[in-house]
């Protein structure tokens, strides 16, 4: 089971739509998937289209001990894969997470004896409690970038983050995330500012970065609107090609993991 967090500390970055059609790609490919939307604004759920009215959802999973992952899991309408579904009461979740004795570890412990092929974690933009959590829960990290400064300027910080916490807290399990790959997302390099981001991207993470670049694309926020998979809503488009390729390469590059 590959566990693998997308996660980036600047929100816009394509970390939703990325986790969305990832795991679709992964359940279209045959696989079996549990995508965990840890994002208070819920959007992976929204996204799919799943609704949390009356239903028990990751806020309940993380802060009661007697919620188990069977209880608040929901089917998507793709078969294979479910969704860990989330809506505004996470945050007040991660408030309520401060109080409770290891805290980093309460999502990782709920993940236990799960018998899916990936479990991809949608994180939130910021530093803090629920980050951590995924950091602690996944084996690997996909870092989706766009072509600005900002994404660049954060990514140090977002680095040393990472870095902090495997240190400080997973060595209390023996446990390590590691940096699968770089993302570009909303890919389009149409002036000198975007070739330098490129390059600087590619100068600081070598062959980190993944071959695929998904295009900006208005059909992926049209496909989210409608609670669809890109694949669905438009599969004929260069995004949904762009997010079929890279699904295939990050099946391709974990197998080499396997392999070494």
């Amino acid at each position: 089971m590959f566990k693998i967090a997308i996660s980036n500390q600047k929100g816009g970055c394509g970390k939703t739509t990325s986790s969305i059609n990832l795991a679709a790609g992964l359940a279209y490919a045959g696989k079996k998937v549990l995508l965990i939307d840890l994002d208070p604004q819920g959007n992976s759920t929204i996204g799919l289209g799943i609704k949390t009215e009356n239903r028990q959802t990751i806020a309940e999973l993380l802060c009661q001990e007697e919620c188990e992952v069977k209880d608040i899991v929901q089917d998507t309408y793709i078969e294979g894969l479910h969704i860990l579904p989330s809506d505004v009461s996470l945050a007040v979740a991660d408030v309520k997470l401060a109080q409770i004795q290891a805290k980093e570890f309460a999502l990782r412990s709920k993940l236990v004896d799960l018998t899916y092929d990936y479990i991809i974690i949608d994180t939130s933009p910021t530093f803090g409690t629920l980050l951590t959590n995924a950091v602690l829960a996944a084996d690997y990290i996909i870092l989706p970038v766009g072509l600005d400064y900002f994404n660049l300027a954060g990514m140090q910080n977002f680095m040393d983050t990472i870095n902090r916490t495997n240190k400080k807290v997973g060595q209390l399990v023996n446990h390590r995330a590691e940096i699968l790959g770089v993302l570009f997302t909303f890919f389009k390099m149409s002036t000198n500012h975007s070739k330098r981001i490129f390059d600087a991207i590619n100068d600081l993470f070598g062959d980190k970065v993944f071959n695929t670049r998904i295009p900006e694309n208005v059909k992926l926020k049209e496909s989210q609107e409608a609670a669809k998979a890109i694949f669905d809503f438009d599969p004929n488009c260069s995004s949904a090609k762009a997010y079929n390729d890279f699904t295939n390469e990050l099946m391709e590059r974990l197998g080499a993991y396997v392999r070494n």
